[in-house]
């Protein structure tokens, strides 16, 4: 005998058999036990979901001799002939390939005509929303007065295209998508009947890839059986030609980080992997989705996207890192790509053109981006504050003597720091803000990472730039060539002599315990002023 698909080996024959959609064959049940059968049903849902599936057990049901709790026996002659396909009692009809009027007019002509066995004549029409007007003006009145022994049953993925007169002559019943742990179950009982094993990682993989559908999770498992009856999560990534949560996380990392050039190593490792790009923008789209909703919901996300306890808690480790601006930044830009992949002659350039964008946050000067900034400013505020709060410890109050030493001691450290001139004569400290003045008209980018840190010093003719705590990122971009010779160029034009620049990490260049409090309040002043800047000390 030939081989079966899982799909087809697994349809189910009764609804004790159906996986979820527990309201609409409740109704059914009801309906059929009490003998209230409508003349017309239209079956709604997306794709795999149990529609076509539910019209053939109905109609073997309202059949059937002895229906048992609303099933069908499929003992008796009727149900033995349907199951068979020999009656002519139950037509299926596609109305993808059958969509014009002519063939709804030999319709019904046919309907007239009473069953050979069973108690009703059965029309099951899928796909009804690919008639054509014309067709669906000529089934209204059948639809809507058929002889009594005639039973409608329209399937349908988009009920939206339905004329509203087709809509209102029927009985709607909506298919939800099937949850991935219902689905899951379905699959292990599949795997065991065909003689394989597979882990559960391996078949809830599968269930959260169907996406609701049944007959997609059987199709994929049926894939994977075909390479060998062993199903591990390797092969399923295989097959789905997806990515690995792992790789996802530290590719996610790269972009927080705008680490560019380990995002562009990273995609050159999926393309030689054979990688779709429309996959992985897939892949990055669904894991962004689940750090937002890690960052806003982070107690309900284990029972909303089906993980385990540990995968939730990674999801919102890596989420808390990231502001929610930024991270529905990075949705929208790997969202668009799915779009432009359709169109494009190079797919890998879309994609790395996308994680290049996401690496530039802070070359950008739209609403978005700039919010975002002022989110991570305030997040280094609060954090700051709440090591102060932390580190201050009540203490005596001290004799009159230590009170004139604490005085002289802090008058020493509010001294002004001498000035260094240049070899010019002229002082670095004017040196310095006369080039940031050039780097902010002519070069914003460069502009936007020394606002994240603060000067330091000069020896001789290197000047030395250091970045605010946590920003040691910083130092990085403005280390590299292209952008250290724009500021060194700055730098000797506003020394009038040949000058050097270097950026140092946070606490490299730092002089006493309060430097870190003075340059976050100096990239403060230089991102939102002066005048607007107020410090307030509030710890008790």
């Amino acid at each position: 005998m030939a081989y079966q698909a899982l799909y087809r080996q697994w349809r189910p024959v009764d609804f004790s058999s159906m996986v979820s959609q527990e309201a609409v064959v409740s109704t059914l049940r009801n309906q059929i036990t009490t003998g209230r059968i409508a003349h017309a049903y239209l079956f709604c849902g997306s794709r795999g979901t149990g529609k076509t599936s539910t019209a053939k057990i109905m109609a073997r049901a309202i059949n059937c001799e002895s229906p048992n709790n609303g099933d069908p026996c499929g003992q008796c002659e009727s149900c033995r002939r349907l199951l068979g396909e020999e009656s002519m009692d139950v037509m299926e009809i596609d109305a993808a390939s059958n969509n014009g009027v002519d063939e709804i007019r030999d319709l019904r002509e046919t309907v007239k005509y009473p069953p050979q066995h069973g108690r009703f004549k059965v029309y099951i029409i899928d796909e009804v929303h690919m008639l054509s007007a014309s067709a669906f003006n000529a089934l209204l009145k059948t639809l809507e007065e058929p002889p009594a022994h005639v039973v409608f049953i329209l399937a349908t993925t988009e009920p939206q295209k339905l004329p509203a007169t087709i809509l209102s002559r029927c009985q709607r019943f909506d298919f939800g998508r099937i949850p991935a742990a219902q689905i899951a179950g379905r699959l292990r009982q599949a795997v065991e009947g065909a003689g394989g094993t597979a882990t559960d990682t391996s078949l809830n993989m599968i269930a959260r890839a169907a996406e609701g559908g049944m007959r997609d999770a059987l199709s994929i498992l049926d894939m994977c059986l075909g390479y060998q009856n062993d199903v591990t999560e390797e092969l399923v990534r295989n097959v789905l030609g997806t990515s690995d949560r792992s790789f996802l996380f530290r590719f996610t990392d790269a972009l927080e980080l705008e680490d560019a050039s380990t995002v562009m190593r990273m995609i050159d490792e999926l393309m030689r992997k054979g990688r779709e790009p429309m996959v992985f923008a897939k892949d990055m789209s669904q894991h962004l989705r689940a750090l937002l909703m890690a960052k806003t919901c982070p107690d309900d996300l284990a029972a909303l996207l089906d993980l385990t306890n540990e995968a939730a808690e990674e999801y919102v480790g890596q989420a808390e890192e990231m502001t929610v601006t930024r991270m529905m930044k990075m949705l929208e830009l790997f969202m668009s790509v799915e779009t432009d992949l359709r169109w494009a002659s190079s797919p890998r350039i879309v994609l790395e053109n996308a994680a290049l964008r996401c690496c530039l946050r802070t070359q950008e000067a739209d609403t978005a981006a700039l919010n975002d900034r002022i989110a991570q400013l305030e997040k280094q505020v609060a954090q700051l504050t709440e090591k102060i709060k932390n580190g201050v410890v009540a203490a005596p109050a001290p004799a009159k003597k230590e009170k004139a030493e604490a005085k002289t001691a802090a008058k020493k450290e509010e001294a002004p720091r001498p000035k260094v001139l240049t070899p010019t004569g002229r002082s670095t400290d004017d040196t310095w803000k006369e080039a940031v003045n050039t780097l902010k008209k002519n070069s914003p980018g460069v502009y936007a990472f020394l606002t994240g840190g603060r000067f330091v010093g000069c020896d001789g003719t290197l000047y030395r730039w250091e970045a605010n705590p946590g920003m040691d990122i910083y130092a990085g971009m403005l280390n590299k060539d292209d952008k250290r010779s724009l500021i060194a160029a700055a730098l000797t034009e506003a020394a009038g002599v040949e000058s050097r620049f270097e950026a140092v990490s946070a606490g490299a260049g730092m002089k006493s315990e309060d430097d870190g409090e003075k340059s976050l309040l100096s990239a403060l002043e230089n991102t939102f002023g002066k005048a607007n800047t107020l410090v307030q000390d509030d710890v008790k």
